[in-house]
């Protein structure tokens, strides 16, 4: 959840547009960065997998697991689950819809979740629309679920929960 105080305006769509682009430019960095320090890094979660940089480009990360596989990994495939991630809320449901929907190449389902597993899931929570509260002119107060691919917003009021646009919710601020 994003501290509310950050918000400039109550208007979602704009905070919302805004503060998605930077956070998954924010959270790829952090990824690379840590890749390049450490150069292999561990996978939590996994039977002691260890994954190594192996390069950058302007448009991919070259990883690769010893003695095993080499990937080329498109850094558009990792921004798109960075951005799913922030949507749904949990690094392991977005990994679901991914592989399920075809979002990413199947070739690169496993490196970039091993990549969203690199970094703490505090990190992806602290960048997260998801539990925001916002008001509706009629059905008040709600918290934020999830927001769907198309922009849509989930928002959960005390009796039901709702999809809807963005526009006819405002984030509350204070």
């Amino acid at each position: 959840m994003i501290e509310p105080t950050r918000f400039e305006s109550s208007n979602f769509e704009t905070v919302f547009d805004v503060f998605e682009s930077a956070f998954v430019e924010e959270l790829e960095e952090m990824m690379v960065n840590k890749l390049f320090e450490q150069k292999a890094l561990e996978i939590p979660g996994t039977d002691h997998e260890i994954l190594e940089f192996a390069g950058r480009t302007n448009y991919k990360i070259r990883l690769k697991r010893p003695n095993k596989n080499v990937w080329s990994v498109p850094l558009k495939s990792i921004r798109a689950s960075i951005k799913k991630v922030l949507r749904e809320g949990q690094i392991d449901s977005a990994e679901k819809k991914n592989r399920g929907r075809g979002v990413l190449n199947p070739e690169h389902a496993l490196p970039v979740s091993w990549l969203m597993r690199t970094l703490p899931e505090e990190e992806f929570d602290a960048r997260s629309f998801i539990g925001n509260v916002v008001e509706h002119p009629t059905l008040g107060e709600g918290k934020v679920c999830r927001i769907s691919d198309n922009g849509n917003v989930e928002v959960k009021f005390k009796r039901r929960s709702v999809m809807m646009k963005p526009g006819f919710v405002r984030l509350k601020i204070s």
